[in-house]
């Protein structure tokens, strides 16, 4: 259990450091405009303390072995640059490249899911199995499945769906042939908002799984 917990501060930390340098706009989140931007500084953070991970738990097999941090060698800037674009081409995804070895690939939750649901509707598997798609033809790459709400309902419920609505795209993901070697996932509930919970759209835009594409040094 105390292992876990150290994880979970650890990859919430990760996630952190990607709102702070992703965060833009008059009201400090994420516009639209803002998601355009790269993240150089979530790079660095994250490569460091996702370094930390490694040999912790059930992270241990996902992400051991990724390549971490800058000056990683020759290729892995081009190998990633080839996944950004093929992913960009998703309808309802944006993607943020994070560093030179990183990209979050955010889907809008209500693209996915229902009201309070982690059941994914059928609108989803066009933008999944081409995500699937993506991933298998790039296998040195492993992935966090990441599930976020809005602050509409109790923090434990919330935390509750997130980690259910992580839990169903990873595991959609592995029935479209993806490795589950190569796959974990994390919820987050409330507590990651790339936009404000006051009104609706931000509310939406709050409501998503992103996923988390770390490449492999080997």
């Amino acid at each position: 259990m105390r292992k876990m917990q150290t994880i979970l501060a650890l990859v919430l930390l990760v996630s952190m450091a990607g709102c702070a340098a992703l965060t833009g706009g008059d009201d400090g989140y994420m516009t639209q405009r803002d998601k355009t931007k790269k993240g150089a500084a979530f790079g660095a953070a994250g490569g460091a303390l996702l370094g930390a991970i490694l040999g912790e738990g059930d992270l241990d097999d996902i992400l051991k072995g990724a390549a971490l941090g800058a000056g990683i060698g020759a290729g892995v800037g081009a190998y990633m640059d080839r996944q950004e674009e093929k992913l960009a081409e998703i309808p309802g995804t944006t993607v943020e490249r994070v560093g030179e070895d990183m990209l979050l690939v955010h889907f809008e939750s209500d693209v996915l899911f229902g009201v309070d649901s982690a059941r994914l509707n059928s609108a989803s598997q066009s933008a999944l199995d081409e995500a699937a798609t993506v991933i298998n033809e790039f296998p040195k790459t492993a992935i966090i499945s990441q599930g976020h709400t809005d602050s509409t309902g109790s923090e434990a419920h919330n935390q509750t769906l997130s980690e259910r609505r992580a839990r169903s795209v990873a595991n959609y993901l592995i029935g479209q042939g993806v490795e589950g070697g190569r796959i974990a996932s994390m919820g987050y509930g409330e507590t990651h908002p790339v936009a404000s919970n006051d009104d609706p759209n931000g509310r939406s835009l709050n409501r998503r799984v992103d996923l988390l594409l770390k490449a492999k040094a080997r």
